[in-house]
């Protein structure tokens, strides 16, 4: 699926939004056995240390190294195909969102030993999951480019999109999840979710079916966030 996409983004054609969701699962579901296989590394490495058996830790970190560069692979193309195609011949609104968004989406997971920081192009601010695995500077530079993305993405929807439309209600809730889960911050999480939440019901109000449809399963998604993050506060 995943060469079958860039072969699809590379033939010029801008995509459907069927499409468009084709290839952001694609590149999911690729890189997501390697984002546990990392996390499930960091623990046995650790483990491992503790317990001085040098031999397994040094197998295990060889194979998070492997693990990584595969992740890294990744996210270098569909970022190429992001930033090369794709967003240059975007329109504005729900194509511009959704590309912004996947920038975020897909970082470039690789430790300070693989490649400098500053050796990524600049634009290339998809720094969200990068942020579960960096430590130190470079933890603090993924954070403050994945808010600076977040934030571009947000306005780009407030312009362009109903508070309903599945798109800007994703971007919410993972603009949310990133605040909660990266940066600690429930408060800010809680209001984003919640903001997005309440301004959609009420804005579905008399609207099509169809309409509620589309946007229910994101809103019920952001529900049970905001029921978990402040279940006193929620309503």
């Amino acid at each position: 699926m995943v060469e079958y996409m860039k072969d699809r983004v590379k033939a010029g054609k801008a995509l459907s939004r069927e499409e468009r969701e084709m290839l952001a699962a694609a590149f999911k579901s690729a890189m997501s056995n390697r984002r546990l296989a990392v996390r499930v590394c960091k623990s046995i490495q650790s483990q491992e240390a503790k317990r001085t058996k040098r031999k397994n830790a040094a197998l295990t970190s060889g194979y998070l190294t492997k693990v990584r560069l595969e992740l890294q692979g990744l996210c270098i193309q569909i970022l190429e195909l992001i930033e090369g195609i794709l967003l240059p011949k975007a329109e504005n609104g729900e194509p511009m969102v959704f590309y912004k968004k996947l920038q975020v989406i897909f970082p470039i997971f690789f430790h300070s030993q693989f490649a400098p920081l500053q050796s990524v192009p600049k634009q290339a601010d998809y720094y969200r999951y990068l942020a579960e695995f960096l430590e130190g500077d470079g933890h603090k530079e993924a954070v403050a480019s994945a808010i600076e993305v977040y934030a571009d993405a947000t306005a780009e929807a407030e312009r362009h999109l109903m508070v309903t439309h599945p798109v800007r209600l994703g971007l919410a809730l993972n603009y949310a999840v990133f605040q909660q889960v990266i940066r600690k911050d429930d408060s800010s999480a809680v209001r984003i979710a919640k903001d997005a939440y309440l301004s959609a019901v009420r804005a579905l109000e008399g609207m099509p079916q169809e309409a509620v449809r589309d946007a229910h399963p994101i809103l019920a998604l952001l529900q049970e966030n905001l029921q978990v993050w402040s279940p006193e506060g929620f309503s």
